[in-house]
């Protein structure tokens, strides 16, 4: 088996991205390090608003499990901040998720995270526990806001267990000898099946390791989260056509409506 690529040499992304490499690793190890997905200037803006964010949730985020001694997490990023409702239509972002999805896929969830400075590390687990062989569902982009290290947290991934049965927390917990640590600069994703296992490591520094976990999916799998019906009505109804369409608003079942006899579908 193939180590996942590592960066800086990997396959890159973006409006002229080599897509067809970044979906043959991710068929044979689940996982590819993106880099150049964000550019300084896009980095920036999302790292102040996620930090905006962060405060703005400070009162409520420890009682609610959003800071813990490993992480702090923010949900549903485009319901609260422009910048990233902007990211959910970003060409590098969707660009390649339209490559290993499909070009009707949408976004499932958009959260935020950092590593704790001095915290501990996440456990090695799935973000969906059935792996699907030779069909990806979900596909997760991790996109680095701060470069990520061996030291700081970086994500660790266990290479082809997509393709493996499924596994409870002792035998995830036993594949960690084959873990491997994916350094990455700021901008850059780590793109991975979600049905892969992997983890945030420990960050052993005293600052900061953000990101931006980026899910997209297929359209008829139910997603993370209902984002469009999250946002605020007066941002929902100024939606361009193609940032309905990845949040989901062309997808769904039919509805039948008695009045009229027809048929009803999501546009």
């Amino acid at each position: 088996m193939s180590a996942p690529t590592p960066a800086p040499s990997g396959p890159a992304a973006g409006p002229s991205a080599d897509h067809d490499t970044v979906v043959a690793a991710l068929a044979d190890d689940g996982c590819a390090v993106v880099p150049d997905l964000l550019g300084p200037d896009e980095v920036a803006r999302a790292t102040a608003a996620l930090e905006e964010v962060f405060a703005s949730e400070a009162d409520v985020a420890g009682e609610r499990g959003w800071r813990t001694d490993a992480y702090r997490v923010a949900y549903a990023l485009p319901a609260k901040d422009p910048t990233f409702l902007d990211l959910c239509t970003h060409s590098g972002l969707g660009g390649l998720a339209d490559a290993v999805l499909g070009p009707d896929c949408v976004v499932a969830g958009f959260n935020g995270q950092t590593m704790v400075p001095g915290g501990t590390g996440q456990r090695l687990h799935r973000d969906h526990p059935v792996p699907t062989p030779g069909t990806t569902l979900f596909l997760h982009l991790v996109c680095a806001l701060d470069a990520f290290t061996p030291s700081n947290g970086a994500t660790r991934v266990v290479p082809g267990t997509h393709r493996e049965p499924p596994a409870d927390d002792a035998d995830l917990a036993a594949l960690e000898d084959r873990a491997v640590v994916l350094a990455a600069p700021a901008g850059a994703a780590v793109a991975f099946d979600a049905t892969l296992v992997h983890a945030a490591g420990a960050n052993a520094t005293g600052a900061p390791r953000r990101a931006l976990h980026v899910f997209f999916a297929r359209p008829w799998v139910q997603p993370h989260w209902d984002l469009l019906g999250s946002l605020a009505p007066e941002v929902a109804a100024d939606l361009t056509a193609d940032q309905r369409r990845r949040l989901g608003g062309a997808t769904g079942p039919r509805r039948f409506d008695r009045a009229t006899r027809t048929v009803l579908r999501p546009r």
